[in-house]
């Protein structure tokens, strides 16, 4: 003859015997615990989540903003080109090479495109 498994809800703290697994708390350094609910009260937990499964992030474009302008030795500004935002999605264009941009020395730079 088998015992019905009773365990208390973690909700209305009473005894079960018809426990409803609704969390699993994993210890890093040891094991973890169950926590039960009885069929009325696991409606209101959420379906339990595998903590193995990494979640994918959502996709987000990196934004830099930039301020150009130039000063002058007196570090008054002369001339103010406003603000530039640069969106990147994750690509790797390269650096375009034009007067307001000189190519730098690194390796980079140096291939031809």
């Amino acid at each position: 003859m088998t015992r019905p498994a009773l365990r208390m809800c973690a909700r209305c703290q009473r005894n079960t015997a018809e426990p409803v697994l609704v969390h699993q708390v994993h210890a890093p350094t040891g094991p973890g615990f169950n926590v039960y609910a009885c069929p009325d009260c696991a409606t209101h937990y959420p379906p339990p989540t595998d903590p193995i499964e990494i979640p994918n992030p959502p996709h987000r474009r990196s934004r830099l903003t930039l301020r150009v302008y130039k000063i002058d030795a007196g570090g008054t500004v002369t001339d103010d080109r406003g603000e530039v935002e640069i969106l990147a999605d994750g690509r790797n264009d390269p650096v375009p090479f034009m007067s307001a941009y000189p190519p730098c020395a690194c390796p980079r730079c140096r291939t031809p495109h």
